[in-house]
């Protein structure tokens, strides 16, 4: 009998099948392991907050485990939208605070530290609203990017507009 005889006595398939089974007591059972929690990101100005700023935060939340929220700074929103916000930075960053659906707020001092933001916040997910599809897919390679339909006929420049026609 030469040293390889017995070696593949049994079929293949079985051989597998026993290992498999071996494995299974020494390989955590992923149905049982904790998931890893899952932090969603989103930016915005969130002045004059509407429901559509409230349905994009809960959806965004729906995304994962933790919601972090990046409110733009006045000076960003000045240099953004051409005007100051209505509602001062202090305010934006208490009334989202304040949601049930976030977890986390911080001044967005400059969009061009939006990944920076994303490392820092270990961020998973970034959800930006589709008026910005394709704009933010440079960091697919740091999160999953993913563009949320926005609320229809619900803009905050449509409310402040109206509200200067009254």
């Amino acid at each position: 009998m030469s040293g390889t005889e017995g070696l593949w006595a049994e079929p293949v398939e079985e051989v597998v099948e026993e290992v498999v089974a071996a494995m299974r007591f020494i390989l955590p059972d992923r149905a049982r392991m904790p998931r890893m929690p899952r932090t969603v990101i989103t930016f915005g100005t969130f002045d004059v907050f509407h429901v559509g700023h409230l349905r994009v935060l809960e959806r965004a939340a729906e995304l994962g485990d933790r919601l972090v929220v990046g409110v733009s700074a006045d000076a960003l929103n000045e240099r953004k939208k051409g005007r100051a916000p209505i509602f001062s930075q202090r305010e934006r960053l208490a009334i989202v605070g304040a949601l049930k659906v976030v977890d986390a707020v911080f001044v967005e001092e400059s969009l061009e530290q939006k990944r920076d933001y994303i490392v820092e916040h270990a961020a998973d997910v970034l959800v930006m609203g589709d008026d910005w599809a394709g704009k933010f897919d440079e960091f697919a390679d740091v999160c999953e990017v993913v563009y949320l339909e926005r609320t229809p006929a619900i803009s905050t420049t449509a409310i402040i507009e109206h509200i200067a026609d009254l």
